[in-house]
């Protein structure tokens, strides 16, 4: 298999992983979203930990927090990445899928919006197209329901503030991601404590598959990361940046098989994101052939 192959192979798996994972954490939606989160920060804490150490890069730690700003960015980032985890479960677990894959659908383009306006960073027309076209979607969206798709711009705002300010700290993926778990981890330690002080059972039953389920949480979280990053270091943008969304419209289609309500206002508002997709990704994708 040659790199460009192996990209394509690697970038795809770790995004339709990210899309399947779903189906997995519906197993646990009998238990409360907190502990979900806490196992899931935890093991992920866990599992990296364990990856550096076996690769000898500990030393990416030190380098990565050598200064207060680092630090406080790092603090922000696992605050915005919890939250976003939390908000995904609370999606999965009222059977708001559909408003997750909405979200993910929404926070490319609203991470180019951001980094238009904090960064100073250039926005093209056809971009801009493509947000009225996302912004377009979110109104519709709106109009159609009692409430406005507050799950959506939620998830899709968090993720986007996430990617501009790690975007500020030159490290690696999986090295921030580690920092930003050890920092979730005394969170999660001290809810742990909590409930096992109120009688609570933890570790979704504390038995061997309650552990097994638990340990999992880590792996939905590192396995699709590494494959995916690793893979779109091999592929042109525009390929990377589609292979992304592998990862929504699985979602996307869950969603569908477990029942959620389809609409043709849900059909419209998707053709108005993925026409904007088609607009923005068009000539890179053409620029790279």
């Amino acid at each position: 298999m040659n790199k460009i192959s192996y990209g394509y192979a690697s970038a795809t798996s770790g995004a339709l992983i990210w899309g399947m994972a779903p189906l997995y954490y519906r197993l646990l939606n009998e238990f409360p979203l907190m502990e979900v989160v806490a196992q899931r920060a935890f093991w992920s804490c866990i599992l990296f930990m364990v990856v550096f150490i076996i690769q000898n890069r500990l030393s990416e730690l030190r380098q990565a927090l050598n200064s207060f700003k680092n630090i406080s960015l790092f603090i922000i980032c696992s605050a915005l990445i919890g939250t976003n985890w939390l908000l995904f479960i609370f999606a999965l677990n009222y059977g708001q899928l559909m408003q997750s894959a909405l979200g993910y659908y929404i926070f490319p383009l609203l991470t180019a919006a951001m980094g238009y306006y904090f960064l100073g960073e250039r926005l093209d027309k056809l971009t801009k197209i493509a947000l009225l076209f996302a912004l377009a979607a979110v109104l519709l969206k709106g109009t159609s329901l009692s409430n406005f798709p507050w799950i959506a711009i939620s998830m899709a705002t968090t993720f986007a503030l996430y990617a501009i300010i790690r975007k500020q700290l030159p490290v690696k993926s999986d090295t921030g991601t580690l920092i930003e778990t050890i920092m979730l981890a005394p969170i999660a330690l001290i809810y742990f404590g909590w409930q096992a002080q109120n009688g609570a059972v933890l570790f979704f039953g504390a038995d061997l598959m309650g552990l097994m389920l638990a340990v999992f949480c880590g792996l939905f979280t590192i396995i699709p990361l590494y494959l995916f990053h690793n893979g779109n270091k091999m592929l042109p943008l525009a390929i990377a940046g589609l292979i992304f969304y592998l990862n929504p419209t699985s979602q996307l289609i869950i969603s569908i098989m477990l029942g959620e309500p389809f609409s043709f206002i849900d059909i419209s508002v998707f053709v108005l994101i993925w026409t904007g997709l088609l607009i923005q990704f068009s000539p890179m994708f053409f620029k790279s052939q």
